[in-house]
């Protein structure tokens, strides 16, 4: 179901998905597979979606392509070119892989919190949770879970987000 309020780019491509409120998929994106969009998303060219679920308020960059499996939350802006595997088995024999399960919601490969900042080129290994109020650093590979307000960097180290990283602040010119 799309909203009537979203807006869909006549050269983007949306089928079998649930657009919110609002949400606007811009030209050449790719939204299909029963991807969940919010409300308030955007969605940038060149993004390619085939079954993960947004909350309200996310942006997903250009690059960005994420299959079934990913469940993320509010206000989360997944930065350009990010990766989120979902494939615990890479093998070309999938014998005894049921990717149903990560399609109708049985199994989730990565789970993203709310309000969670995740950098240009980040990769986002399967099995892996990142809590509410988290950042992953441009670059870095996320291979375990990060815990609610932390900085993932890119050598593999965590440290507590300090608050000031998340307030946006004005300044004259």
């Amino acid at each position: 179901m799309i909203h009537d309020t979203a807006f869909i780019h006549p050269k983007a491509h949306v089928q079998d998905a649930t657009v919110g409120a609002r949400t606007k998929v811009w030209q050449f994106a790719s939204v299909t597979g029963g991807t969940v969009l919010g409300e308030d998303c955007s969605v940038s060219p060149f993004a390619m979606l085939h079954g993960p679920r947004f909350g309200d308020r996310c942006v997903i960059s250009g690059g960005v392509m994420m299959g079934p499996g990913f469940v993320l939350g509010d206000e989360v802006f997944v930065g350009p070119n990010v990766t989120l595997a979902n494939d615990m088995w890479p093998r070309a024999d999938k014998t005894g892989w049921d990717v149903e399960m990560l399609r109708d919601g049985r199994c989730v490969a990565v789970k993203v919190g709310n309000r969670v900042g995740i950098g240009a080129g980040a990769v986002i290994l399967p099995g892996v949770s990142i809590g509410d109020d988290c950042f992953i650093a441009a670059g870095a590979v996320a291979d375990r879970s990060v815990p609610a307000g932390h900085l993932f960097r890119r050598d593999g180290s965590m440290v507590p987000v300090n608050p000031a990283w998340t307030k946006r602040r004005m300044r004259a010119a």
